[in-house]
This record gives C-alpha cells, sequence and structure tokens, in this order.
C-alpha cells in the first residue's frame, strides 16, 4: 500500500529527458469471466504510449524499456484480486515503484512526462487523512485516532493529584498552598499530554488535531501545545472525557471536522493559484475532472494560467504544462496540505472544479495572527 512519504518522494521526482512513465490499472466490471476485453484495452493503452516513445527515439529509449516491462505485467492484473494499481518508473534514474491501491482510481491510464502524474492520487489521498482527537481534563486524557471513518482509543493515561487535606490550616495557609501545588501539578498534567500528542505527530500518525474538553479547561490546555501541532488543530468541542464513548467522540470530532471544511476558503483556479502562493492553503479541493493548462516556472516554482515564455516572478523561462493540476497536486503533497479528492459534482463543477479552504487570509492577517 502507498504512504504517505511514497507519495512525497514521487512528488519530488524530476526527469529533465521527460522519461517518467506512470500506469494507472483501475479495474472494471469485466463483460466475461474471462477479463480479456478488459486486459486487451490496458494493453492498448500502453502500446500507444509505446509506440510514441518508440517514435521520440533517443531521450525516450529507456522509457520505451519501463513500457515493455508494463506491458509484460498486464496478464496478471487478471489474478490481482480486482485491485487497482499504479507504477512509476524512470529507466534513466533506475527508478521503478509498484503499489497496491484503493479501486478509488478514475480510469486507467498511462502518461509520459518530465514528472509523475500524481491528480489520479488524489482520491487515495484524501481516504489516507488521519484525524488525532484529544479529550483533556486536569486529571486525565484519552488519545484517540481516526483514519477512514474508523475510531481507535489509542492512550488513556491519569495524572493523581495530591488530595487536599482536612483542615486549610492556621488562617487558610494550607489551602493557599495547596492549591498552588494543585495548579502546578495540573500545568505539569497538560504539558505531557501536550508531548504525548506531539510524539504522536511527529511519528506520522496524524495530520489534524482536535480538542476535547469542559469550556474552562480549553484556556489553560492550549497555551500549552506546541507549536507543530497547533498548525494543525482544528478546533475544539465541549465533551467530559470521564464519560465520552468511543461512539460519541466520533460523531461530535466529524461534526467538527466538517464545519472546519466548510470554513474560509478561495475558489477557482486564479485565486487557489494565489493563495498557494501565499501559504494560506490549509486543504486543497480538486475533482477528478479538472484540466487547465499553464505555465509553472522551476526555479522559482511560480505557477500561472497565462502561457507567458518567462516567469513573472522572476524571469526566468517557464515550462508549459497541459494540466496544472498535477503542478498543483505535486506542490500539496509536498509541503504537506490536505488533498480533498472530489468525484462528479454538478456544484463543484460550476465553481471551476478547484477550490481550497485556508488556514488564514495574507490580507487579512497581522503576522501574530499568521503565526497562531
Amino acid at each position: 500500500m502507498i504512504t504517505r512519504a511514497d507519495i512525497r518522494d514521487l512528488a519530488n521526482f524530476h526527469s529533465p529527458e521527460g522519461c517518467a512513465v506512470t500506469f494507472y490499472y483501475q479495474p472494471t466490471a469485466p463483460a466475461n469471466r474471462s477479463h480479456r476485453e478488459e486486459v486487451i484495452r490496458v494493453k492498448d493503452q500502453v502500446n500507444n504510449a509505446l509506440r510514441e516513445a518508440e517514435k521520440a527515439g533517443g531521450r525516450h529509449k529507456s522509457a520505451a524499456a519501463d513500457l515493455q516491462r508494463i506491458l509484460e505485467m498486464t496478464e496478471g492484473l487478471r489474478s490481482n484480486g480486482r485491485k487497482a494499481k499504479a507504477v512509476f518508473a524512470c529507466g534513466a534514474s533506475g527508478f521503478w515503484r509498484e503499489f497496491g491501491l484503493p479501486t478509488r482510481l478514475p480510469k486507467t491510464n498511462v502518461i509520459l512526462n518530465q514528472r509523475f502524474h500524481l491528480k489520479p492520487l488524489a482520491a487515495i489521498f484524501d481516504g489516507m487523512q488521519r484525524a488525532c482527537v484529544a479529550l483533556v481534563d486536569r486529571a486525565k486524557a484519552r488519545v484517540f485516532e481516526i483514519n477512514d471513518g474508523i475510531i481507535v482509543e489509542k492512550l488513556d493515561f491519569i495524572n493523581e493529584l495530591t488530595r487536599r487535606g482536612r483542615s486549610d490550616g492556621w488562617g487558610g495557609y494550607d489551602a493557599g498552598h495547596v492549591e498552588r501545588r494543585v495548579a502546578n501539578e495540573t500545568m505539569q498534567h497538560f504539558k505531557i499530554v501536550s508531548d504525548a500528542i506531539t510524539s504522536h505527530f511527529q511519528g506520522g500518525g496524524c495530520e489534524k488535531l482536535l480538542i476535547g474538553c469542559h469550556d474552562d479547561i480549553w484556556s489553560e490546555f492550549e497555551p500549552q501545545l506546541h507549536s507543530y501541532v497547533r498548525q494543525r488543530l482544528v478546533g475544539h468541542f465541549r465533551i467530559d472525557p470521564k464519560t465520552a464513548t468511543e461512539r460519541e467522540v466520533h460523531e461530535m470530532a466529524t461534526e467538527l471536522l466538517q464545519t472546519h471544511r466548510n470554513g474560509r476558503g478561495a475558489i477557482g483556479l486564479r485565486r487557489v493559484l494565489r493563495s498557494i502562493e501565499a501559504g494560506e492553503v490549509q486543504t486543497l479541493m480538486i475533482a477528478s475532472s479538472f484540466n487547465a493548462p499553464g505555465v509553472k516556472c522551476y526555479h522559482c516554482g511560480h505557477m500561472d494560467l497565462h502561457l507567458a515564455p518567462t516567469c513573472v516572478m522572476c524571469g526566468k523561462p517557464n515550462t508549459e504544462l497541459e494540466d496544472l493540476g498535477d503542478a498543483i497536486v505535486g506542490h500539496a503533497i509536498r509541503h504537506g496540505l490536505e488533498l480533498v479528492y472530489i468525484g462528479d459534482d454538478e456544484q463543484f463543477d460550476r465553481i471551476g472544479r478547484i477550490a481550497a479552504l485556508l488556514r488564514f487570509r495574507a490580507d487579512q492577517s497581522t503576522p501574530a495572527k499568521v503565526a497562531v
């Protein structure tokens, strides 16, 4: 199964000779038990790409060898349990990766280019998003993980606070001393919880954080969160950490995630590109049918709709792209943005088939607000 680290490696790969081969296989309902028609269609696509590579000659010689290897493996696709498959290859660089995938790809396809064609992986990437949910009070913490609709409790620990004695002492002196000690121990507990959450994130566990607690706890606990995880904080919701069931946690976390997705955003390619460049984007939403030509400057990374020969930002030569979608998805993967894949949706089509949810708006944020 493909991992987020694998996808980042693919997004960083570049073949100056244009020999990067991408092959996606998405099984379809066979017309008969032999599956021959499906295999023939896949072979036709690979053969077409192979002929184009052979026409290109020298610089695509290694690509032709990779396509021939893919062609030889197509017969085995019938016996892979009806699973999707992806191959990323570049013989010139000694690069070959095969992955079994969930059957959520748009279609079977073969692409030859300078970079791997990653936009179809948006559907897979969307399903890989994982959220961490931490329930916190002054003495207890529970940490859950939500992955592909399934919630699992990962941690459950208690901090036994010092019990107050029967007497507050002369003039109430002991009472104040105990209260300070309890407050200090509570703060230490919050720091331990924060460290546990940070460790979970740094281990590649999750991409989003949600906190469940009583209202009076939030103002005390939130400042203890490390800046690393605070950047991934979606928000908090009201719940009793001691009595909450997994079902209650799942329902309330899902509702908060949905509300978050409906927050501030940018729609349309022009606005999304501007937000990407400003570093505003937290979540990129892209349709399976998105396609738009454009250019990219591989010197400074600027992407543009206008097919200009040179970059408007740095003056270096632009590379013309048949579809900006791949460059945008590659950027999202390399920079750790959440990817949401949108299937057939007429309303989404009307707004340009691409949109983004923003962490902030650069034109409405002071440096202090952006840092938070």
